[in-house]
């Protein structure tokens, strides 16, 4: 009988495939190859699968924020920034994050969720820029290579090594942010 992991991770699956309607008891059922009466064993409904879903969703993200700020832990600000595109090029491109955004639009504890994560992203790329410019301007840095992961999800023209390589022009512009800020 499949654990109550093996029913999340078959409801991430079918989330990142086909988005939050796929995230469904009989198909789940059928690719785990049981019937559903298993399912009951774990879940009070697909309501509370779907909750649960969503929670592995928001740990598996912001334990990918934690291993991102430990990979670039110690290093200046230019290259931890020169890091970061590397680091994001590592994360599979199984379409969770479009799912969930796409999910985030029209419910309320999907858009939760996608808040902190984008929150915890947003405090530790902050936390990262501070080291080469004021706080003041920290916000606004952060926000660029978050935006540009973020339309890079949304996007069906930019590719995984397209995202790299806005990050790493990025990176190599990251230098010259202290001059810009202390111009204005």
């Amino acid at each position: 009988m499949p654990s109550r992991d093996d029913w999340i991770s078959a409801g991430l699956a079918a989330l990142a495939s086909g988005g939050e309607r796929a995230v469904r008891i009989d198909p789940l059922a059928t690719g785990l190859g049981v019937t559903k009466g298993s399912f009951h064993h774990h879940f009070r409904g697909a309501g509370d699968l779907r909750l649960a879903v969503l929670e592995a969703h928001e740990r598996a993200q912001l334990e990918l924020v934690d291993a991102v700020t430990a990979g670039v832990d110690g290093l200046d600000a230019s290259a931890a920034i020169a890091r970061l595109g590397a680091l994001i090029a590592q994360v599979p491109e199984d379409g969770l994050e479009r799912a969930v955004r796409a999910w985030a639009a029209n419910d309320d504890a999907a858009s939760a969720v996608q808040q902190r994560v984008d929150a915890a992203r947003l405090a530790m790329l902050q936390a990262l820029w501070r080291r080469a410019v004021p706080g003041a301007h920290a916000r606004t840095a952060a926000l660029v290579p978050l935006l540009a992961v973020i339309g890079a999800s949304a996007s069906t023209v930019a590719t995984r090594a397209d995202l790299e390589a806005v990050l790493t022009m990025l990176a190599d512009l990251a230098p010259h942010v202290p001059q810009v800020v202390a111009e204005r």
